[in-house]
């Protein structure tokens, strides 16, 4: 006759289904020990998965990490290309996205240097329109006098 592991120990160990396994028929016995070993080999894969699962997070986070470093070291074409794929993975418009990442890879003296030339061209625009109107009525008067002449 065979012993197995749980015939081993002094005290007869008890399975999950609590009884014991001297009181069972070999049958039963394989039975109780097979249950318990689902539950063993349950618990170890929710172990497993709960500290595989912990590790790539972690690993995730690192990259992210190295991500917002390579957009504020790597330029604006970086910055660009990574706004641009965060905003399409987010499901929001890439162009916006992109613009967002290269005006974030901007130093601040560049930022400002952007906004005072928006605000130059908002304040200018009248002006402009006014010259080209202007240039627009010269070259049609120009048009005008050589095809009467």
């Amino acid at each position: 006759m065979r012993t197995t592991a749980l015939e081993i120990d002094d005290e007869a160990p008890r399975s999950e289904n609590g009884t014991r396994p001297a009181d069972l028929d070999p049958v039963e016995r394989r039975q109780a020990a097979v249950a318990d070993l689902k539950a063993s080999l349950r618990d170890l894969l929710r172990t497993l998965l709960k500290s595989s699962v912990g590790l790539v997070l972690e690993h995730v986070e690192d990259l992210g990490g190295t991500l917002q470093k390579m957009a504020a070291s790597g330029g604006l074409a970086v910055g660009a290309v990574l706004g641009g794929v965060r905003a399409g993975l987010a499901g929001k418009n890439p162009i916006w996205g992109a613009l967002k990442g290269a005006v974030g890879a901007m130093s601040t003296g560049m930022r400002v240097a952007i906004i005072l030339a928006l605000v130059l061209a908002i304040v200018l625009l009248p002006v402009t329109v006014v010259l080209v109107l202007i240039a627009l009525i010269v070259l049609i008067v120009v048009a005008a006098a050589k095809a009467g002449s």
